[in-house]
């Protein structure tokens, strides 16, 4: 250390600067991070303490800390969330990955072809295999009874990264619902001109706005939440003797920022009415009024098939969000009102916040399988297109393929009321 700039007789400050330098050093050299003085202080207080009291080292060779889980992975709460991602997330990232790379495929079809709709289904589909998919850290690290240090280092360090881009895919996907739900609603209202305002200059300005404002929003993690590391002296017992070692544990803490409380608030606020409260009373008015229009005043009949098709998906799609996404607004609410801080939420609350999770993902995989069971039409191309897809010959598969987007004959007339109506008025000119 450079002593240079202390001239003369040394005074008592530079003396305790100088000791407090050297006992960081000595906490540097033995734990391997440098850290703040009060834990430096407390750890080495307590190794002088097992000193006195004749307690020695575990492995007196070798001072670096054992990487260990984080104390909360023990918590009760923590093994609920364990439970979750070791035998539930696996099932449903596997069915998400399957269902929505499907409905990708299936909204190629040229069946889809001059929906703008279509293009918030595919966007939510991607949201959704994104905001599921990024959950496979913590599948692994549930799975790890035993720390491991390389592991530990991974998931922590990246885990702020994995929520965020999770919010902002969540995110996305609740607005596309959304989107597409009000594109249905002018449809149903104004089936004659809707298409004047859901053009594709429109849509791509809607989807990029919401991932822009998604990513504003949630980006802000990253600057408010940081990972550290900690050390913890316990002793334990070997071979009849009594000895201490030292473990160092990860964990996400939230950066000390001004008016941080407030700040907290505005976020759990401003981030409840964006995702969960505004998107659902819409998506709730917005399914009212198409079922109201679609089936009491019988409009059935002035849509194509395919828009009736594009319906009924839009519709099952708004439900389900809305009875799985709902009870998200319970969580998001007392940890408006209180902080997201874990000391100030008790294990029920703790535990239903995984439960919503675990919602929030089941209604990021089963679209595609609401779409098979509720819509014949999506049915009926899904069982074609794995049929092509099974088909070694390939003119056999090019026409499997074009039977895939062709429509179902439910009738003699295959035109709809707006069709005729529109055939009408252009004979009568």
């Amino acid at each position: 250390m450079d002593l240079s700039y202390v001239t003369g007789e040394p005074t008592e400050e530079d003396l305790n600067r100088i000791i407090k330098m050297k006992i960081l050093d000595k906490c540097l050299q033995r734990f391997g991070y440098t850290m703040p003085w009060i834990e430096c202080s407390r750890l080495m207080n307590q190794i002088l303490g097992f000193s006195r009291d004749g307690v020695p080292a575990c492995n007196p060779d070798n001072y670096t800390p054992v990487i260990e889980h984080n104390p909360e992975f023990y918590s009760t709460c923590s093994g609920v969330e364990q439970f979750i991602a070791q035998y539930t997330l696996p099932i449903l990232q596997l069915l998400c990955l399957f269902g929505n790379v499907l409905n990708l495929l299936i909204y190629r079809l040229p069946y889809f072809e001059g929906s703008s709709s279509v293009h918030f289904l595919r966007a939510k589909a991607l949201a959704n295999l994104v905001f599921v998919q990024s959950r496979t850290l913590e599948v692994i690290h549930a799975w790890i009874y035993k720390s491991d240090p390389d592991f530990e280092g991974v998931y922590w360090n990246t885990r702020p990264f994995m929520i965020t881009v999770a919010n902002i895919s969540g995110t996305i996907s609740t607005w596309m619902t959304l989107l597409v739900t009000i594109e249905t609603v002018l449809c149903v209202l104004l089936p004659f001109s809707f298409r004047q305002y859901c053009t594709r200059k429109l849509t791509m300005m809607m989807l990029l706005g919401t991932f822009a404002v998604s990513t504003a929003l949630h980006l802000t993690f990253l600057l408010t939440h940081t990972v550290t590391t900690e050390t913890a002296i316990n002793t334990q017992v070997l071979e009849n003797n009594q000895c201490w070692i030292a473990s160092t544990y990860y964990l996400m803490q939230r950066t000390p920022l001004a008016l941080h409380e407030i700040y907290e608030k505005v976020y759990y606020w401003t981030q409840m009415t964006v995702s969960i409260v505004l998107p659902t009373i819409a998506m709730l008015i917005c399914s009212v009024l198409i079922v109201t229009q679609f089936t009491f005043k019988e409009l059935g009949e002035a849509f194509s098939q395919r828009r009736k098709c594009v319906i009924r998906m839009t519709v099952t799609t708004t439900l389900s969000h809305l009875l799985l996404e709902g009870p998200a607004l319970l969580t998001f609410g007392a940890a408006a009102l209180k902080g997201a801080g874990s000391e100030k939420h008790n294990t029920t609350m703790c535990i239903l916040n995984h439960a919503n999770n675990l919602l929030s993902v089941v209604n990021a995989t089963i679209p595609f399988f609401v779409f098979l069971a509720c819509n014949q039409q999506f049915r009926h191309m899904t069982i074609v297109y794995l049929r092509a897809q099974t088909e070694c010959h390939r003119e056999k598969k090019q026409a499997l393929l074009a039977q895939a987007a062709n429509r179902i004959r439910i009738g003699t007339n295959e035109r709809s009321y707006v069709d005729q109506t529109l055939i009408a008025k252009v004979s009568n000119i």
